[in-house]
């Protein structure tokens, strides 16, 4: 009997997909949750998805009266959680410290550079050791990373806190980052990487890669700040970029011990190199996955969920192009409504507009979230069809935030 564990946090865009197709899948579904009413019939509690050890313990004697098959998670957060209790419950051995690797930017950056892969060149400190930088670590600075580089968080996902600063100005342009964590919490300094962005969506069976799509992010700029807006898939790339971006990925994973699991990265081209921005051991965020779809009527989660059990199936690539447009937060306020969904929605190659945020919630643009609006969805014989379907129907929108600043 195939018994699946999923773990599922109460805020996850993901829920909806995994918990459809874990029912697809599995004779048996358990969902491990945060989550305060129950989301299906069998539904064990946790109080936050990251569990102190007495209660970790505890759900690893729970889980192990269950006999589960598998415990995946369907976000970061709940991946590493997944992991602990997979490797304490003898169903993987090591995967929780190859995802703390993967998660953690200093620990991902240290094991990158200590095998040679083409990643930014990095700087761990602080927020007060840079409110309290002299001239000549200034000059020391810019010496080593550039007049500008990359200012990040090492634990928060997405685009959240990421941002490009230039020396002079720093202590001024770090400053979203002091609403985001406290003085002495570490931060990372990274070398900017000029070059067009890509992402990489597939599975590791074992530790080999299977690439399911290449996304171009047209217009994710040069900063200060990385709002996620467009990918387009698959993306227009010569087959020698193609293979430069699926061996940074694959070295990449085997480097950091990854195996048997969806993976994410995103990387940038810069002359012909591929550079290693990120190797995430999930699936695509939000609600992206919604737009890679097999021939077959498969989805990403199917997929990844049949991966993880063992079927090595071959999967029917669909011949459309698609696109995804993430709706940005413009201003800080509180949500109110988006007008025009219905003309949007009418547009040509729109497959979908879904408004993820409810009426009443307090929003921030980046890089202060993590979070979207909502998303836009296209599918076109080219590419060049679903990008412009994605611009025409974002035009149609209008977005209500009351005390916008």
């Amino acid at each position: 009997m195939q018994h699946i564990v999923l773990v599922v946090p109460a805020e996850s865009y993901r829920s909806d997909a995994f918990l459809q197709a874990g029912a697809r899948a599995a004779q048996r579904l358990t969902l491990l949750t945060d989550a305060q009413l129950p989301l299906g019939d069998q539904t064990v509690h946790v109080t936050s998805m990251t569990p102190q050890d007495e209660e970790t313990q505890r759900l690893v004697d729970h889980l192990f009266d269950l006999s589960p098959t598998l415990i995946i998670g369907v976000d970061e957060v709940s991946t590493r959680l997944a992991a602990i209790l997979s490797d304490q419950l003898g169903l993987t051995i090591g995967k929780a410290e190859a995802v703390e690797r993967s998660v953690d930017k200093v620990a991902l950056r240290t094991t990158l550079r200590n095998a040679e892969l083409s990643q930014p060149k990095f700087l761990v400190t602080t927020l007060q050791d840079l409110n309290n930088l002299p001239a000549s670590e200034v000059d020391a600075l810019i010496a080593e990373f550039g007049e500008s580089f990359i200012a990040k968080p090492t634990r928060q996902t997405a685009s959240r806190g990421v941002i490009r600063v230039n020396a002079v100005s720093l202590k001024d342009d770090i400053d979203p980052l002091r609403e985001i964590q406290e003085p002495s919490a570490p931060v990372l300094l990274e070398s900017y990487v000029h070059g067009p962005e890509f992402a990489v969506e597939g599975i590791l069976n074992g530790d080999q890669l299977e690439v399911l799509m290449i996304f171009a992010k047209p217009d994710i700029g040069e900063g200060p700040y990385f709002w996620e807006s467009t990918y387009l898939g698959p993306a227009k790339v010569s087959a020698k970029a193609r293979r430069e971006l699926i061996s940074a990925v694959e070295r990449g994973a085997r480097t950091l011990g990854l195996a048997n699991t969806p993976i994410h990265a995103e990387l940038r081209l810069s002359e012909g190199r591929a550079v290693i921005l990120e190797i995430a051991p999930r699936s695509i965020g939000g609600r992206c996955s919604a737009a890679i779809k097999f021939g077959d009527g498969q989805r990403l989660e199917d997929l990844i969920l049949a991966r993880a059990l063992g079927d090595r199936g071959e999967i029917k690539e669909r011949n459309q192009a698609v696109g995804i447009y993430m709706i940005p937060t413009p201003t800080k306020g509180v949500f109110r409504e988006v007008n025009g969904l219905d003309q949007a929605r009418s547009v040509p190659g729109i497959t979908g507009v879904e408004i993820t945020v409810s009426p009443g919630t307090t929003v921030y643009p980046p890089p202060l979230t993590d979070r979207y609006l909502g998303f836009i969805f296209a599918e076109a014989p080219g590419q060049g069809g679903a990008q412009r379907a994605l611009l025409r129907a974002n035009s149609l929108l209008t977005i209500v935030i009351e005390g916008g600043q």
